[in-house]
């Protein structure tokens, strides 16, 4: 004879598959009597209060569920800090970081350079207006290197000087958008320092 259990499995099936829950259908089915059929049916229709959480946890159930839930916490926050870190050393590097309200103190003290005044002196002096916020070393190299181009193309004739004719304002803008970069760091680190930290 079919059990309860087995009788709540049919009937959840049939609604499955759409089969009316006729009492000739549950009765080819489960092979039960009539009154059982219509006894259990009544009871399945009703619903059934669930059991408490807590009363139905082990006390391993309730152990393992603890160890999980500290095991999402130690995630969520080793997650947290990693990326906490991550911002702060990218931050840094940059430049870009928050500085407390003691060092805004020390911040007006500082030297500063002028965004306007730094692609001015880009603009008209090229890789030499680099010496007022860029690294020395590097607006040195650069300013040598310009110098050099510049004295070679004058003596080569014709090409030389049409060759000047495009290449000098093109080398003048782009110190124009280099020179305000350079005191932007400068202004950010407080010194001289590369657009792109190492």
């Amino acid at each position: 004879m079919m059990t309860r259990d087995e009788f709540e499995r049919v009937v959840r099936a049939m609604r499955a598959e759409g089969v009316p829950l006729s009492m000739p259908n549950l009765m080819v089915r489960t092979e039960l009597p009539r009154h059982t059929i219509q006894e259990w049916l009544d009871d399945l229709d009703q619903p059934k209060p669930p059991p408490p959480a807590e009363a139905r946890k082990t006390a391993a159930g309730k152990g393992v569920d603890a160890i999980d839930s500290l095991r999402e916490n130690f995630g969520a926050l080793r997650d947290r800090v990693v990326k906490d870190a991550a911002t702060r050393v990218v931050r840094e590097k940059l430049g870009l970081d928050d500085e407390p309200p003691s060092d805004r103190r020390s911040k007006a003290k500082r030297p500063q350079r002028d965004l306007r005044v730094a692609a001015l002196l880009g603009l008209l002096g090229g890789p030499i207006g680099l010496l007022y916020s860029a690294p020395l070393l590097t607006a040195g190299i650069a300013s040598a290197v310009y110098v050099a181009v510049v004295l070679a193309l004058v003596f080569v004739p014709l090409i030389g000087m049409a060759a000047l004719f495009y290449l000098v304002p093109l080398v003048h803008l782009a110190c124009a958008a280099l020179g305000p970069a350079y005191a932007w760091r400068f202004n950010r680190v407080g010194a001289r320092s590369a657009l792109l930290p190492s």
